[in-house]
């Protein structure tokens, strides 16, 4: 198993003790095979100016170390046109490839594991011929974790097996798990600079009694308005001034560029939507560790209870998520990039920046 740098390094790890292991195969197979089945996990930084040669690596590696097959595990997001690949395998050369995009952002452990397995059922042919009377494997040919996977037999001379998501299902799934390989909640701790304007806005909000008799004005409607609005100008100003915008052009196709940008958006909005709730439980805490009911009450001239604490602030929230988008404009362009982009995407915006 060769797997890139970060994450899918890390899920091949975590599911190396359990492949080694004959309950997670099966019924009837490996205990079938006469080998003794050995598994070794290996990291490989795969080549991104060339997709094609991923396969090309593998194939040159199980020849170097004399491997029975590979299966190789990637975080970049593959297409063909417009259809989500989820695995590719040469059957000639007994290698595979599999997106770890294509898998969603739920229960990947799971999949990673039963994708491997499928995989292998599909490499191993020799192995793994029809042990009751010349009838199909159990798999049948087709990684069994997502039903509505097509199984295309391609003329290419690198893959001969390739399995596709069909549908707006499929297209949902790898957008899902390329957000989730981009890790939004690392928002809140990556913009120090943000992160340190909203505190200090957040807390001048809290301690100013002017806001209290604003919040205290206001409807739900309004601070529901108000939520939205900090959001998207934290959003809107993250994206445009350190240019997290992807245009297309060159090697860039328009719709992988469109795929690209909409999993930026929606990474940077969860990162700022997690920014928010974190503001939110820590303006509450410090206004009723710092504002007493009876100052409160004498503001606002009305009895006071925790509706009164959490209008106050949900408004600071607001304010202070504003000030954290001021404060992104002393972020370096690095910074955020390394906030909101996960490791593919910094690997190809380096390279574009390199060759461009």
């Amino acid at each position: 198993m060769v797997g890139d740098p970060g994450p899918p390094m890390a899920w091949w790890s975590a599911c190396w003790p359990t492949l080694t292991s004959r309950p997670s195969w099966p019924s009837g197979w490996p205990a079938s095979c006469p080998r003794c089945w050995q598994v070794r996990v290996e990291c490989e930084r795969f080549d991104l100016a060339d997709e094609e040669r991923i396969l090309a690596v593998a194939r040159e590696s199980r020849a170097r170390e004399g491997w029975d097959l590979v299966v190789c595990l990637t975080d970049l997001p593959r297409r063909s046109g417009l259809r989500p690949i989820l695995a590719e395998a040469s059957l000639t050369d007994r290698v595979a490839l599999a997106s770890l995009p294509a898998l969603g952002a739920r229960r990947l452990y799971r999949r990673v594991r039963e994708l491997v397995v499928g995989l292998v059922e599909e490499l191993d042919q020799d192995c793994l011929a029809p042990p009751h009377g010349g009838r199909e494997r159990p798999s049948a040919r087709r990684p069994r974790l997502v039903a509505s996977v097509r199984r295309v037999v391609t003329a290419d001379t690198g893959a001969n097996v390739r399995f596709l998501l069909p549908g707006v299902r499929g297209q949902v799934r790898l957008l899902a798990g390329m957000v989730r390989a981009n890790r939004p909640w690392r928002l809140i701790t990556g913009l120090s600079g943000s992160l340190a304007a909203a505190l200090a806005a957040g807390a001048f909000a809290v301690v100013t009694s002017d806001i209290w008799r604003l919040a205290d004005s206001l409807g739900p409607l309004r601070l529901a308005v108000a939520t939205v609005f900090s959001i998207g100008a934290m959003v809107a100003w993250l994206v445009i001034d350190h240019e997290l915008w992807e245009r297309p052009g060159g090697r860039v196709a328009r719709d992988r560029a469109r795929l690209f940008n909409t999993a930026t958006v929606l990474t940077v909005v969860l990162g700022v939507g997690c920014l928010y709730v974190a503001l939110l439980v820590a303006t509450l805490a410090a206004a009723w560790f710092l504002v007493t009911g009876e100052l409160l009450g004498q503001t606002l001239q009305h009895p006071v209870g925790w509706p009164e604490y959490l209008t106050i602030a949900w408004l600071a929230s607001s304010i202070a998520t504003v000030g954290g988008a001021l404060g992104s404009g002393l972020e370096s362009d690095q910074s955020v990039r390394a906030a909101a982009y996960g490791y593919r995407q910094q690997e190809r915006g380096h390279r574009d920046l390199t060759t461009g």
